[in-house]
């Protein structure tokens, strides 16, 4: 046993050893190998008692379930006097070192297996669970019921230094596992509702001009790279989603054989929005598909895999076309602006961007709907092709 006086500040530098306060009779610090406790030793009735108070955690947040020094001091005192009173010391649940506690690494673990297996809604959760484990990694072994607001706010600061707004998007994701959790009594409380969103998320009103259109798809179908065909492939993919204005993962995914008769079928676990999606693809569609294998990648990347590293491709694209500023996203927004012109109804519209439609139409009118989305298409390739030959249309 080590005499040396114990302060809160030496506390997290405590080399491994038995220490006894100065302070309070009977109470160590007892530093092991993996963790640090509160030991109270006291005599009673001719009979040696020892009661492990808690445990101790170096930086660890005031409402945690660390112990600290005043903590354990005023712990141990309360249990001597009950002794000395011959009032019986009630029994202390046992100390649960952080350690040995749910961790936030194995709360997400646990929040994504109830969502696979509740199986409702989970087409977003694999983007959801891939940004909060790469957010919260540096957190991953602090025990759940610790990390609170503060420890929030440090993440989410880091992620705005960085981008704005991914900040807003991590809260988002993390919104729903700490519901869950304080729900389950897993965590005392859900922080996420008191933590502000630094920078609210803005919804982008980008319309591509016909003249941007032009350069882009211009620029789409000179792309070359040193990896295979991706590049390449990618321009082509572009130019597909600057027809159809579907989503650009979905498009990705896109093979062969699901392109029937020149009608494009999605099922609804395909699809972000969990709803199936079929289109009739104008010709100039078709054109960027070209043929191919059934089980085929319509837009192959390296080595007949997905594409990836869109950042990149993209920027190359950029930098080519000279258009800057505009995301994959701004494409199904100048589509269905373009339509729109077109004296599109809204309602077809929405279907061609497979959104929900409200009332009875999204689930009795399918077929109508399906030969009113091919007419849009049509209409819009048709629009597209004079605005790519420069024929004068609208001052855009």
């Amino acid at each position: 046993m080590s005499k040396v006086i114990l302060s809160a500040k030496g506390l997290p530098g405590m080399p491994q050893g038995e220490y006894l306060d100065q302070n309070v009779p009977g109470l160590y610090f007892v530093a092991g190998v993996r963790r640090k406790s509160w030991l109270l030793r006291w005599r009673a009735n001719g009979k040696q008692f020892k009661r492990v108070l808690g445990h101790f955690i170096a930086n660890a947040p005031k409402d945690s379930a660390s112990m600290g020094l005043a903590d354990a001091r005023q712990a141990a005192r309360d249990t001597l006097a009950r002794a000395e009173m011959g009032v019986p010391v009630e029994q202390a649940p046992k100390a649960v070192h952080p350690k040995d506690a749910l961790t936030v690494e194995t709360l997400l673990n646990n929040y994504e297996k109830m969502r696979i297996a509740k199986g409702e809604k989970i087409k977003s959760l694999p983007l959801a669970m891939r940004t909060l484990r790469n957010d919260l990694k540096p957190h991953f072994g602090i025990p759940a019921a610790m990390f609170g607001k503060a420890e929030l706010r440090v993440v989410r600061d880091k992620i705005h230094a960085r981008a704005p707004h991914q900040a807003s998007a991590f809260l988002r994701y993390a919104g729903p596992v700490w519901r869950w959790a304080s729900a389950e009594d897993l965590v005392p409380t859900n922080p996420v509702p008191d933590v502000l969103k630094i920078q609210p998320v803005t919804k982008r009103k980008r319309v591509l001009t016909h003249a941007e259109i032009r350069k882009i798809w211009k620029a789409a179908g000179e792309m070359e790279g040193t990896r295979g065909d991706a590049a390449k492939n990618y321009g082509r993919m572009v130019r597909f989603l600057l027809v159809t204005g579907q989503r650009r993962d979905e498009a990705a995914s896109l093979l062969h054989g699901d392109i029937l008769d020149g009608r494009w079928k999605i099922e609804e676990e395909s699809t972000k929005a969990g709803r199936e999606q079929r289109l009739k693809l104008p010709a100039l569609a078709l054109e960027t598909i070209g043929k191919g294998e059934a089980r085929k990648l319509v837009f192959e990347g390296v080595s007949g895999g997905k594409i990836s590293g869109f950042s990149r491709l993209k920027a190359d694209l950029d930098t080519a076309c000279g258009v800057t500023g505009w995301r994959h996203h701004d494409l199904r927004r100048t589509v269905a602006s373009e339509m729109q012109e077109l004296g599109v109804d809204h309602m077809t519209i929405e279907g061609v961007l497979n959104h929900a439609i409200p009332g009875v139409a999204g689930v009795y009118m399918r077929a109508s709907l399906d030969r009113a989305k091919a007419e849009a298409l049509e209409k819009w390739a048709a629009r597209l092709s004079k605005i790519l030959a420069g024929s004068a249309i609208a001052a855009k």
